[in-house]
């Protein structure tokens, strides 16, 4: 089995996290990254725009959704793809449940975008995210699709 990540960063530098809702039987009150498994005959890539798709509602563009990482996850061993786009996106534009005063929702999930230097403040991660989103903010790619720079072209 593959898993796939989805790392989506808008215009602000801010991460798009979800969290399973306290009666959820898989990993209720855990922040993550979009993501799941692959389905049959399906790429991760494929994975990614669809898992974003049903997730969201956001449709990334192919052609800027990159590999960011892929390696294998402890605890369970799977092996894992993190794909990462950049997307003019806001919390707002995430079509949600709508239940006036209440967090942003999409079916069990909160959804919102969190900027940079406070997704990993006191937020309890599922594991396979909590194993990527450090690495990935600390990277050259996070830094690139913050600030819409393509690095590549200024060195």
């Amino acid at each position: 089995m593959s898993i796939v990540l989805v790392a989506l960063v808008n215009r602000h530098g801010e991460l798009l996290l979800r969290m399973r809702d306290e009666q959820s039987a898989v990993r209720a009150n855990r922040w993550s990254l979009i993501g799941g498994a692959c389905g049959s005959g399906e790429s991760p890539k494929q994975a990614a725009i669809r898992l974003t798709r049903e997730q969201t509602g956001l449709a990334p563009d192919p052609a800027g959704l990159r590999l960011a990482w892929r390696g294998s996850i402890p605890d369970p061993l799977v092996q894992t793809f993190l794909y990462a786009a950049r997307i003019p996106a806001a919390t707002a534009d995430i079509t949600t449940d709508a239940i006036p005063g209440a967090l942003a929702r999409r079916g069990e999930y909160v959804v919102q975008f969190v900027p940079g230097p406070e997704v990993q403040s006191g937020r309890a991660f599922s594991p396979a995210s909590g194993f990527v989103v450090g690495p990935f903010l600390d990277s050259r790619l996070y830094r690139e699709l913050a600030e819409g720079l393509d690095l590549d072209e200024l060195a």
